[in-house]
């Protein structure tokens, strides 16, 4: 899903001429001054990280299985029509050498027309699972790609999100020569209302957030720049310049803490691009059907040489000089 100028100009309208101060936010709201849930801007980010993570890990299983089961099909099914080509040869000399009325021959017919049916049948799922293969080759990699880089963009955050992330006393903020006592993680048990995405990634959840959007902001003054400059370095050169303008530092400001995610536009190509293939629990029915017919198959053709070779009518095709 491409964002259009005129959407960023009104998202970045509404967020950053006002300061993002304006009581109705154009997104969901973490901050320190309407919300009081400034602590809580981990559990919102580690929300998303572990959304794309967890896609990330269920599309690399999905081309995984995709691969394997492909590759399985292909031989099996490769080597049930070699087999079966192979008995609808011999057939079919022996049918020209053979008196009439055979009951041999009845039951050579009778097994080589079930190998057919059974190659068919193979042949019919093989054919989903290729299509299944084909779409998931076609957009699952760069899909991979994306999701990697939207969590690694968003996990880079969470590390650097610590307790120094809220307004200091007037005239505080920058960093001089003041003794520096270090930062903590964020002391903040995650409730349910954070995680929209916690039970999976779908257009219902993502409509949780309001605009499609999430904003976090300390509104109630500036920040320390003792760590906010580094920050606001890392976040340029890292994060926000490797997530093609779905994250947005908008402050200049080493004193100014304001983070805006479009997660909609985050996800909504992502959903589209993990729906292609068949998922791994369909495949792995799939392939086991093809192993039970392939059983069978394996069973039948070995009442087929049987036969053959117990009545010696593989001696009389031999005679007539075919080549098979």
């Amino acid at each position: 899903m491409k964002v259009t100028i005129v959407e960023l100009v009104v998202w970045l309208f509404s967020v950053i001429c006002t300061g993002g101060t304006a009581p109705e936010s154009h997104c969901t709201l973490v901050d320190d001054h309407f919300g009081k849930n400034l602590h809580e801007s981990v559990c919102y980010l580690s929300c998303l990280s572990n959304a794309l993570n967890k896609l990330y890990s269920e599309g690399e299983k999905k081309v995984l299985v995709n691969e394997e089961v492909y590759a399985n099909a292909s031989r099996i099914l490769d080597d049930m029509e070699g087999r079966a080509g192979a008995s609808s040869t011999y057939l079919s000399v022996i049918s020209s050498v053979m008196e009439g009325g055979h009951d041999k021959l009845e039951k050579l017919i009778y097994y080589g027309n079930e190998m057919g049916d059974l190659v068919a049948k193979v042949g019919g799922l093989f054919a989903e699972v290729n299509e299944s293969v084909r779409a998931a080759r076609k957009v699952l990699p760069s899909a991979l790609m994306k999701a990697n880089k939207y969590y690694t963009a968003i996990s880079e955050i969470v590390r650097t999100v610590w307790d120094d992330v809220k307004a200091v006393q007037s005239g505080k903020h920058e960093c001089k020569d003041q003794k520096f006592d270090g930062v903590a993680e964020l002391e903040v048990t995650c409730g349910s209302h954070t995680c929209p995405l916690r039970d999976g990634v779908s257009e219902s959840a993502l409509q949780k957030y309001k605009g499609g959007c999430l904003e976090i902001n300390v509104m109630s003054g500036s920040v320390s720049e003792c760590l906010n400059l580094p920050r606001t370095k890392l976040y340029k050169n890292g994060a926000i310049s490797s997530s093609h303008g779905l994250l947005k530092w908008y402050q200049d400001e080493a004193a100014k803490f304001q983070l805006g995610l479009r997660v909609k536009n985050i996800f909504d190509p992502l959903i589209a691009s993990f729906a292609a293939g068949q998922p791994p629990s369909v495949l792995d029915e799939m392939m086991s059907n093809i192993t039970s017919l392939y059983f069978r198959f394996n069973e039948v053709h070995s009442n087929f040489t049987s036969i053959l070779l117990a009545n010696k009518l593989k001696a009389e095709v031999d005679n007539t000089g075919s080549t098979i």
